[in-house]
């Protein structure tokens, strides 16, 4: 795996399903231990924040969607609190398309999506949902400390 292992926020252990996102909770993480959909909340403190270049938050959707029509909501969230109780800040929103502002629709996967950020707060994660009855199969969340090059 080219990623490090302590920067995965999202592994492949469950399907993104309404049923394990929404019903059971696993999309909105809130420890540093991987819940039992595997996503998990990344301390920052051994990077000391992020590079001044930034990170890249690699989102990975290899299959397409069980409906053409299914909505994912995937936000990038930073909070200086372990459990994202109070003063969380969106970092970054996935979509593909510019119509659907933060929304990645199941005709619009596969895909894979990098959004670039820096943040001088302590914790990140990945908050995911989508709507009942929709399904995108296994997805991946990664960081990358190496987003672009610069000039």
């Amino acid at each position: 795996m080219p990623f490090d292992a302590n920067l995965v926020l999202a592994d492949t252990t469950a399907d993104w399903t309404y049923a394990s996102l929404v019903t059971s909770n696993y999309g909105t993480p809130t420890s540093a231990d991987r819940n039992a959909g595997g996503l998990v909340v990344v301390d920052l403190k051994a990077l000391s924040t992020t590079p001044v270049t930034g990170l890249a938050c690699i989102l990975f959707i290899d299959e397409a969607g069980a409906a053409t029509d299914d909505a994912l909501t995937v936000l990038l969230q930073a909070c200086d609190l372990e459990a994202f109780s109070a003063g969380v800040q969106t970092l970054a929103n996935f979509e593909v398309g510019a119509v659907t502002h933060g929304v990645i629709l199941g005709n619009e996967c596969p895909c894979t999506v990098v959004r670039r950020f820096s943040t001088n707060l302590r914790y990140i994660r990945v908050d995911a949902s989508c709507a009942d009855a929709d399904n995108f199969h296994t997805c991946q969340v990664m960081l990358a400390p190496w987003p672009f090059h610069t000039m």
